[in-house]
């Protein structure tokens, strides 16, 4: 077997080859900063002018890229796509995911219906993993501890908001609409409004406004509903944060610097491969605030946390609960409050604390590897 990857910048690059090398598999790399990953004609001239395809048995890359899955079909080439991003963040998803050379492998159930119940034949759930293998060997030294030790950390982005730029040039009772809806979803743990209240009659109002007032954009429901389910984590995470920071040492690990949080140490980016693991570790709690637009899936930060041996606080997410036990592999918050009451009583109950991350260590080791989720990947496409 041969494959030909994508090289990208994704969390999963160093891990798949390590576990193509493993397992014997052969691949060679291609580089390529494209331009627009949903179309790009100088990539697809070079892929039909220089790939063989009978030298490969598929192309895999992390993440989905129509512009790949569009120089495959030209080639009659299978094309792979692991994907760990929800929403899979490119606008001809629909013109292109259908091609029957494409192999799109989904993380949350949702995503993977929405896809399904429109007849497309070409997608898959597959829940992530972590490489085990790696992963078992993490030992920390006492300058590890000294380094990464804080009672909360959190490892995630804040994102920049594009709300208040959409909203601008819509009427008070749009904004209002709009607002009240993001207010009730950040309420709301495990069901997903949006879906349901950003109809294409709103749309078409809100583009009708912007027509009005001379704004040059044509807004997409896919488009709207991911920023307000980034606004709605922004804020989250945020609140999260400066409540954590007024009663515990808490870290933030992020390429995002705020100056909306207080008594929060804002710690920089850590590398994914050598030091986020120390992170999960060393940390006495770690918190997951899932961005929005992942419904019920596990997110891959919830598992690297777990395999890395880390006690894990999270959000609600159906899959979770499915694969783990709750308060016995890891710890779920209903509310800000109950988040809040259930880390000052993990924070006093240490071997407890501890207890339950080793459980969610030993089974997201045992049960939730990628090196598994690769050979599901290999029987799927047949190769």
């Amino acid at each position: 077997m041969k494959l030909l990857i994508y090289q990208g910048k994704s969390y999963l690059q160093f891990d798949l080859y390590e576990m193509c090398k493993d397992k014997n598999i052969s691949y060679e790399v291609f580089e390529w900063e494209f331009e627009d990953k949903n179309s790009d004609e100088p990539f697809k001239k070079w892929f039909v002018d220089t790939v063989d395809s009978n030298e490969y048995d598929a192309v895999l890359s992390i993440n989905y890229y129509p512009v790949i899955s569009e120089a495959c079909m030209k080639k009659e080439m299978k094309y792979i796509a692991w994907c760990y991003e929800n929403p899979l963040n490119a606008e001809r998803i629909e013109e292109t995911i259908n091609n029957p050379i494409n192999y799109v492998f989904l993380f949350d159930k949702v995503q993977f219906w929405n896809y399904a119940q429109k007849g497309i034949e070409t997608v898959y759930h597959l829940p992530l993993g972590v490489n085990a293998k790696r992963l078992s060997k993490l030992r920390l030294s006492e300058c590890d501890y000294q380094n990464y030790n804080a009672e909360v950390s959190f490892v995630g982005n804040l994102y920049d908001s594009k709300m208040y730029e959409l909203l601008e040039p819509m009427n008070e009772y749009t904004q209002g609409f709009l607002k009240s809806i993001m207010h009730l979803q950040s309420q709301i743990y495990g069901y997903f409004l949006f879906d349901e209240l950003i109809t294409e009659e709103v749309i078409k109002n809100i583009n009708t406004q912007y027509c009005a007032q001379g704004v040059k954009r044509n807004l997409r429901k896919e488009e709207l509903i991911f920023f307000m389910a980034s606004e709605v984590t922004r804020n989250e995470r945020l609140l999260f944060l400066n409540l954590c920071g007024r009663r515990y040492s808490t870290k933030l690990y992020s390429d995002d610097k705020c100056n909306l949080l207080k008594d929060v140490l804002q710690c920089g980016s850590v590398d994914y491969v050598t030091e986020m693991p120390k992170v999960f570790a060393a940390s006495k709690i770690n918190l997951n605030v899932t961005h929005r637009m992942v419904q019920t899936g596990i997110p891959l930060r919830t598992l690297d946390i777990m395999g890395a041996g880390g006690f894990l606080l999270s959000n609600f997410q159906e899959e979770l609960t499915e694969y783990f036990i709750n308060e016995e592999d890891m710890v779920i918050y209903e509310s800000m409050e109950d988040a809040l009451d259930k880390m000052e009583f993990y924070l006093s109950h240490e071997e407890l604390r501890r207890k339950i991350a080793e459980n969610g260590r030993k089974k997201t080791l045992e049960e939730h590897t990628l090196q598994e989720r690769l050979k599901k990947i290999i029987e799927v496409v047949g190769i």
